[in-house]
């Protein structure tokens, strides 16, 4: 159960770290458009309450995948 939550904090704080602390590439695959909507909330290149919603989106979605392969094996989707 320990390793479970920590990888839904770890996708909290930037989404696919939790799935990267599991051994998963999956993770990648999270990471890559939360990298990229920090990066365009940073430059402003988007409206910036829209991007950090969808970013806590990703995250939030990330964390419950992360901590259900954790649990049983297989994620969400």
């Amino acid at each position: 159960m320990g390793n479970a939550l920590f990888a839904a904090a770890l996708s909290l704080v930037l989404a696919g770290l939790g799935h990267v602390f599991l051994g998963l590439w999956r993770g990648l695959w999270f990471a890559m458009p939360s990298l990229f909507l920090l990066y365009t909330y940073w430059t402003g290149l988007w409206d910036q309450d829209m991007t950090m919603a969808v970013f806590l989106s990703l995250g939030i979605f990330a964390a419950f995948d992360a901590f259900s392969f954790a649990r049983r094996g297989y994620g969400i989707v």
